[in-house]
């Protein structure tokens, strides 16, 4: 990097920032996701045990984790296709993960496909983290609800109501 122009080590360092703060939000929503997929599972194996729940609640369960499923392989890839060799397109954790890999030691400015592959790889990622949030911030509590009030066992994440 000493060879490199000032103005192109601080555009280095800021993309290298800019990455890693991408990479760290990915992180988060997949961890987040995946525990949302585990909740779930849970939630429809209470709603089986509940008859007063009724189909309703248990296809709103369904489709809340269909949902998710299409966040996670947007997030973290098709794993199915993968483990069968079959060619799939790059996930938006791949995205990143390839661009850090190639930014790290670099000792040049971004080069326009990693620069291209972050705009990419943040636009997508801005629309999976609205569709994450709007499970969890509004259609999750709304089943919750809806669980607590047809008697359904406790699921993780949920405080039962008490009166």
């Amino acid at each position: 990097m000493r060879n490199m122009a000032p103005e192109d080590r601080a555009a280095l360092t800021a993309f290298q920032q800019k990455v890693d703060n991408l990479f760290r939000a990915v992180a988060g929503a997949l961890n987040t996701a995946d525990d949302l997929k585990s909740r779930l599972s849970k939630i429809q194996t209470a709603l089986q045990q509940t008859p007063a729940a009724g189909e309703q609640l248990t296809q709103t369960a369904e489709q809340l984790n269909q949902r998710n499923l299409v966040i996670l392989r947007k997030l973290h890839g098709d794993t199915v296709l993968r483990d069968r060799n079959e060619n799939t397109p790059p996930s938006i954790d791949d995205r990143v993960e390839t661009i850090m890999e190639n930014e790290r030691m670099s000792s040049s400015p971004p080069s326009k496909t990693d620069l291209d592959g972050y705009a990419i790889a943040s636009e997508e990622f801005t629309e999976q983290l609205g569709k994450l949030r709007t499970i969890l911030e509004q259609d999750l509590p709304q089943l919750e609800k809806a669980m607590e009030q047809a008697g359904a066992p406790w699921t993780p994440g949920r405080i039962p109501e008490w009166k």
